[in-house]
């Protein structure tokens, strides 16, 4: 079986089992699923940011998938160790489960698969990591769902957060307002509204992730740098490491909000 993290691929394969697909995720073979994309490297630029080794990165760790889709990251997780990997998705897609399920048999990687709204889920225990890749500004209630990802992670649990920016300039954390009047970083698409994950609500400014990982004792980490060729390819999205701390603890020393005061928390 081939390599899952190879990024070179010989041919870009339509679909392998007749459904469209959103994620270009490798095929055993060496060829690539032309996913819907026009980077079709850019799971791979998200995967590489997140900083995760290929190899034993997430060894023994439980990992929940918000968002699967069509499983990129639920394979990769198995692919780098994961003892248990659960991937969660809304039935609103005519391709899920289905392509997830092509993916862990292609790749032989077993997920743990819940058809389910993830806010009204019970899972059975907390996990140690959580994928929350394109998510963020697709919630209604951002604040609530922070309380609810926190009780989800076990002690110094980690989640991954893959947004969509604003690109209002300021030092004060702000979350714009996506509309289909005023010209925000994407549409709302209010037509979909009663539909989970596919209109979009807030989009948070970097200080505004700062904030909104402070407001529930969570470290942040801004994952820029040489290994994130996402970013600088997809300049209105970021990629966050927010690790779980005790309530009232002091911040990591390289945390973002390490260096910010009391009263820089207040302007």
């Amino acid at each position: 079986m081939g390599d899952f993290f190879q990024t070179e691929y010989s041919r870009l394969v339509e679909s392998p089992n007749g459904r469209m697909w959103w994620h270009c995720l490798p095929l055993p073979d060496g060829s690539r699923i032309n996913g819907a994309s026009l980077d079709k490297d850019r799971e791979f630029k998200i995967w590489n940011a997140l900083q995760i080794a290929n190899e034993g990165g997430l060894e023994g760790k439980s990992v929940l998938d918000i968002g699967a889709n069509d499983g990129f990251f639920s394979i990769a997780a198995g692919k780098a160790g994961a003892r248990r990997v659960t991937g969660v998705n809304s039935a609103d897609w005519s391709t899920w489960p289905h392509n997830l399920q092509h993916a862990s048999k292609t790749w032989n990687v077993p997920v743990e698969i819940v058809s389910a709204d993830f806010r009204y889920h019970e899972f059975p225990e907390p996990f140690d990591v959580i994928f929350f890749l394109g998510v963020l500004y697709h919630l209604q209630d951002v604040f609530g769902c922070m309380v609810l990802l926190r009780d989800l992670l076990a002690e110094r649990g980690t989640i991954y957060v893959e947004t969509a920016l604003s690109q209002v300039q300021s030092r004060l954390p702000l979350f714009e307002y996506a509309s289909d009047v005023y010209p925000t970083v994407a549409r709302q698409d209010k037509a979909a509204l009663s539909q989970v994950g596919i209109s979009n609500y807030l989009f948070p400014n970097e200080a505004a992730m700062i904030n909104l990982a402070h407001s529930y004792d969570f470290d942040c980490f801004s994952l820029e740098g040489p290994r994130n060729r996402y970013t600088p390819d997809h300049p209105f999205r970021n990629v966050y490491k927010l690790v779980k701390k005790a309530p009232g603890a002091s911040a990591h020393p390289d945390s973002l909000n390490a260096g910010i005061g009391r009263d820089d928390l207040k302007k």
